[in-house]
This record gives structure tokens, C-alpha cells and sequence, in this order.
């Protein structure tokens, strides 16, 4: 019984020596561009990833050189190995899965581009870095370099969505998606390549056809009304952001709430008219309306839908020298003290100046 139980705990030891021998996420994130690689044996795929594990031993790349062949998701991995494309990866579903993608890219200078990404699970949320470095075939070295992507900023706070990094199998392009749970839908940063370095070249955001017809049904007549910048912001602060969407000249704008997949124009503008926002959240759209006449149309979010309407006409009483105000809510006309304790409900009149970004470079 005593030799049963040395042995016992001799394999539990030897068990958590093995799983301590594995680098975290957070040491590889910390560590990666302070070592450079040496002694890499080829620029092949397998060879750049066992390298890669040999200074930066981690599980899930332990086991696929294990036995490194594409396994049909038969096993604890989903295991491909495309060696002639140059890509491996290998993913761990559960909880605490751990997961690596990896692929190549031959440069015109001989030497060639590796990029690794790791990947944790932490219940429903996904932890991704991605490395990047330069194989010298002359020294066989690799070395840890930054790029363009490697500056990737997301389009809002990324502790309310997942960001992954999805590396090309076919193709040479790499695409950092932004999965929005609240929208169900995504959007997408492609980067190029161009036989040296990956650059950034455009964004594509789920939906787009269908954001942009309902703003082209009121202003397709405009020249120059063409969407070419973005921005998400949170407006009832709720943790849902909303679209924001401008023309080149900013003079064509409009903003979205996308909830559950459903899209819904909130407020939008021409040349004619500008946005308005409160400290309560709310937005709207002011301008006029004829001779004589100007408008405020407002909107109440509640869970980053429109839940109230707010209207204000201001009309000028040319024989009586004087301004008339006439309001509704949500369609139906309402008498002037309603009106205004509605729009006093909005607080304060702020100001929202957007830093946009280009959806095409």
C-alpha cells in the first residue's frame, strides 16, 4: 500500500512540474518581443512553430507537434496542419481552453514573416495576442518585430466584446473581427499584404447594405452622401454602442442602434441640418423647416433603442413679430408646459465632437 501510494505521488508531481513547465498567455504577452529566436531549423510552418515552443513552451502547441496532422476535430483539439499554405492551428473548446493558430509569408527580401497568435478561454470571453517575427534563413534566427497591426486599437472598449485575430489559410490576408454580442454581428479590419509587411486596408461592417438604405431612401439625391468614416459611441452609456456613420465633407451623417441583429436609424443629417445631444443620453436632429420656421427632433434611449420622441417647432409670427412653439411626443401633439418639461427631461445641451475613423485607407 505505501509503494502504491509513492507512486501515486510521484505521478501527481511529476504531473504538476509538467503542467508548471507551461507559459501563461499573460508570459508570452510580457516576454515575446524581448527574445529573439535562435537556431530555427527551416522557414517551413512546423519548423517556425516548433521553435517558436521550444522558447515559449505552451500546451496546446506541445500537443499538436505531438503528432502534428490535421485531425478532423477527433481528439481534446481541432488540429489542422496545411503545411503547403503555410498555416497550423490548433483549438481547444471548454471554459479554460487554450488554442494557437500560425501561419507564414514568403518576403521579397528571402527572408520570411511569421505570425503566431494564442488564445484563452475564459468562460464566455476570449483573451487573443498576436505575435510577429522575422526569419533570418542566413542565421536562423527569429526575430520578435511590430507592424501595423500590431497597433490594432478597437473600435470601442474591447471589455464588452471579443476580438480575434483570424490568419489566412488561403489567401495572405488577415482579418481582426470585432464580434459586437449585443448586435449579433461584427465588424471586420482587413490587412493586406504586399510581399513585405501587412498594412491596413479597409473595414467592413456587418449590415452595411441594409444601414445604408434606409439613410439612402431620405438622401440618395445628394451628391457626395457616400459613408466613408465611422465611429462607435455609446450615447445612454449602457454598454451597447451605437454606429455613427459620416460622409467624407462630414456634412452626411447618421447614427444606428443595432440590437439583437435589428438596425434602426436613430437620427440623421444633410447639409441643412445638424445633431444634438443632451447630458441625459438623448439625441437629435435640429434645422429648418421653411421660412420662418426651425425644428428639433429628439430621441430618448433606453437600452440603446428609441423609447420617446420629442418634437419642437419654432414658428415665427410675422404680423405679430413673435415666436410660437408648438410640440409633440412620439407623434401626438401636446400643449406647451408638456412639451417643455419634456425637453427640460433631456438635461443640457452638450457637445459631442467624433474622431472618426476611414473605413477604406
Amino acid at each position: 500500500m505505501k509503494t502504491i501510494l509513492t507512486i501515486l505521488l510521484v505521478s501527481l508531481s511529476a504531473l504538476a512540474v509538467t503542467a508548471q513547465n507551461f507559459v501563461t498567455i499573460d508570459q508570452i504577452s510580457d516576454g515575446w518581443d524581448k527574445k529573439t529566436i535562435s537556431g530555427v531549423k527551416d522557414g517551413s510552418i512546423l519548423s517556425l512553430v516548433k521553435a517558436f515552443n521550444d522558447t515559449w513552451h505552451n500546451r496546446p502547441t506541445t500537443d499538436l507537434l505531438k503528432n502534428p496532422v490535421s485531425n478532423n476535430g477527433e481528439g481534446d483539439y481541432d488540429i489542422i496542419v496545411d503545411s503547403p499554405n503555410g498555416y497550423v492551428s490548433a483549438f481547444e473548446l471548454g471554459d479554460d481552453g487554450e488554442s494557437f493558430s500560425a501561419c507564414v509569408w514568403k518576403r521579397n527580401n528571402g527572408h520570411r514573416l511569421f505570425a503566431f497568435v494564442f488564445q484563452k478561454m475564459h468562460g464566455l470571453s476570449i483573451s487573443q495576442i498576436i505575435l510577429f517575427y522575422d526569419y533570418d534563413p542566413d542565421e536562423g534566427t527569429l526575430t520578435p518585430e511590430y507592424n501595423e497591426l500590431s497597433k490594432f486599437s478597437p473600435s470601442f472598449n474591447d471589455s464588452y466584446h471579443p476580438i480575434t485575430y483570424l490568419l489566412p489559410r488561403k489567401g495572405k490576408d488577415i482579418v481582426v473581427n470585432e464580434y459586437f454580442m449585443n448586435w449579433y454581428s461584427s465588424i471586420r479590419h482587413i490587412y493586406k499584404w504586399d510581399g513585405m509587411e501587412l498594412y491596413y486596408h479597409s473595414v467592413e461592417i456587418e449590415k452595411f447594405d441594409v444601414i445604408r438604405k434606409e439613410y439612402d431612401e431620405m438622401y440618395d439625391a445628394f451628391e457626395d452622401s457616400d459613408f466613408t468614416k465611422y465611429i462607435l459611441y455609446d450615447f445612454d452609456e449602457d454598454g451597447n454602442p451605437e454606429l455613427w456613420l459620416s460622409s467624407q465633407n462630414e456634412e452626411y451623417q447618421a447614427i444606428y442602434s443595432i440590437v439583437a441583429g435589428e438596425v434602426s436609424m436613430l437620427a440623421s443629417t444633410y447639409f441643412k441640418t445638424h445633431f444634438v445631444f443632451y447630458s441625459s443620453g438623448a439625441l437629435g436632429v435640429a434645422g429648418g423647416c421653411g421660412t420662418g420656421c426651425f425644428y428639433t427632433n429628439s430621441i430618448v434611449l433606453k437600452d440603446s433603442k428609441a423609447s420617446n420622441s420629442y418634437e419642437k417647432f419654432q414658428l415665427y409670427d410675422f404680423e405679430k413679430d413673435k415666436i410660437n412653439n408648438e410640440y409633440s411626443i412620439n407623434g401626438t401633439e401636446v400643449s406647451k408646459k408638456e412639451g417643455e418639461q419634456a425637453f427640460k427631461s433631456l438635461g443640457e445641451s452638450i457637445e459631442i465632437k467624433p474622431i472618426f475613423r476611414n473605413l477604406k485607407k
